[in-house]
């Protein structure tokens, strides 16, 4: 019950900034994907009849459809590299539903993509996991994924927690920072 209210909280602060009447059909259906694959609602949508006409779960028709939805919002979509606070909580949200359900598909997506977000968007980042704290340990993760996945940047570690610990944790209190920077051990 305690991660329902969590992820309700999220998905209406993600939510919050969006003009209704611009939305489309498929980013309001973006945030009930994400959030019924996390609490295993909702699966018949996600379904097959086999040979013999019973219905199984099609779990890579789920996968799919949350494929879809990451690299929708992967991608820059303001200047300089930039993403919205709308796509940067979606992406953020990943990092808790691949850490949640142990997804290693998002988790290697997001070990590569995670860095050059938070490069390019670190006080937007760093001000959302103090409004959805829920959201620090999986994404401080994903960002010490990045030193050492598929045997790359495992020297420049150092370096970042010397030059981006401050900014990454800035707007954090001290209990969230030490849950932040504990994964950089």
């Amino acid at each position: 019950m305690k991660h329902l209210i969590v992820l309700s909280t999220f998905l209406l602060m993600a939510c919050s900034n969006i003009n209704a009447s611009n939305q489309t059909h498929s980013e309001e259906n973006d945030y009930h994907n994400i959030l019924s694959s996390l609490l295993n609602v909702n699966e018949h949508k996600y379904t097959y009849f086999d040979d013999n006409g019973v219905k199984q779960p099609d779990s890579l028709e789920l996968f799919k459809e949350l494929e879809r939805i990451y690299s929708r919002n992967i991608e820059s979509d303001q200047t300089n590299g930039k993403i919205s606070n709308k796509r940067l909580k979606v992406i953020m949200y990943f990092s808790f539903y691949a850490q949640a359900k142990n997804s290693g598909a998002f988790q290697e997506y997001l070990a590569e993509d995670l860095m050059p977000i938070f490069l390019n968007n670190t006080d937007s980042f760093s001000v959302i996991m103090k409004e959805l704290p829920f959201l620090i340990d999986s994404n401080c993760n994903r960002l010490n994924a990045y030193f050492g996945h598929e045997g790359k940047n495992k020297k420049k570690k150092h370096d970042f927690v010397n030059h981006n610990a401050q900014a990454l944790t800035q707007h954090l209190n001290e209990d969230q920072k030490t849950v932040c920077m504990s994964n950089f051990d």
